[in-house]
């Protein structure tokens, strides 16, 4: 079975109401119904949350599924430069300093409100050796990389189509290799891909609606759409 996953990347708790405004809007342009958002927890929350309510009605009834998504998608300062081109300096786990403690809270805080354990993908999908063992120190429901998601000491390849740019020279190459990686995936019967919609792409809508044109396609190609931690 050819599986894929709409994914929503950067969404923070700090957005409020938009998150839901956001994921009902994603939900209707791409016509699909289960959405997998990636959930920065850049503050404090409570399950009295108005926002949290709907969240955790939409797990409940498996047509969302929360990705722990660090608590500041930002590069410790001091971060050097070598990857910025890729990570643009987004990359929370890529130096010893981040927040562990922090992340530690906050993520047990999303599995206790939604009441089961959730999966993690660090910013960017990098991190360092010393972020990679805190994230598995946490015991998530899986944590996710580039090119794969590890579920219980198993790694299953998974390509991700993305683009996460406003700037045009870089989106032009970026359409290239999304057509690319969405041909590949159709020609050798992916299994797993994850359809990565990051909320820079949301206000450009002559991305959104590539990406649109992409998403119909692997549908129409048998694709069917999943949760993200149905992948593994």
């Amino acid at each position: 079975m050819k599986k894929v996953a709409l994914c929503i990347h950067d969404l923070r708790v700090s957005d409020r109401e938009k998150i839901v405004e956001t994921i009902k809007s994603v939900r209707e342009f791409f016509k699909s119904g289960p959405i997998t958002i990636h959930l920065v927890m850049d503050k404090d929350v409570s399950g009295d949350d108005e926002t949290f309510r709907f969240l955790k009605k939409e797990v409940d009834n498996k047509q969302l599924e929360i990705v722990f998504h660090g608590v500041s998608h930002q590069c410790p300062v001091g971060t050097g430069k070598l990857f910025s081109w890729y990570h643009k300096y987004q990359a929370e786990f890529i130096s010893n300093t981040f927040q562990a403690e922090v992340n530690k809270f906050r993520y047990n805080k999303l599995n206790e409100i939604l009441q089961i354990k959730t999966g993690i993908c660090p910013p960017c999908w990098i991190a360092i050796p010393t972020g990679w063992k805190f994230i598995k120190s946490l015991s998530p429901l899986y944590f996710e990389k580039l090119l794969s998601i590890n579920y219980k000491s198993k790694r299953y390849f998974s390509l991700p189509i993305s683009m996460g740019s406003e700037n045009k020279n870089e989106l032009y190459f970026l359409k290239i290799l999304v057509s690319f990686i969405s041909t590949i995936a159709i020609l050798f019967n992916h299994p797993r891909l994850r359809f990565v919609v990051h909320t820079i792409d949301l206000s450009n809508k002559e991305s959104i609606k590539f990406f649109r044109q992409k998403y119909f396609t692997l549908i129409l190609k048998g694709f069917s759409p999943v949760l993200q931690k149905e992948l593994a």
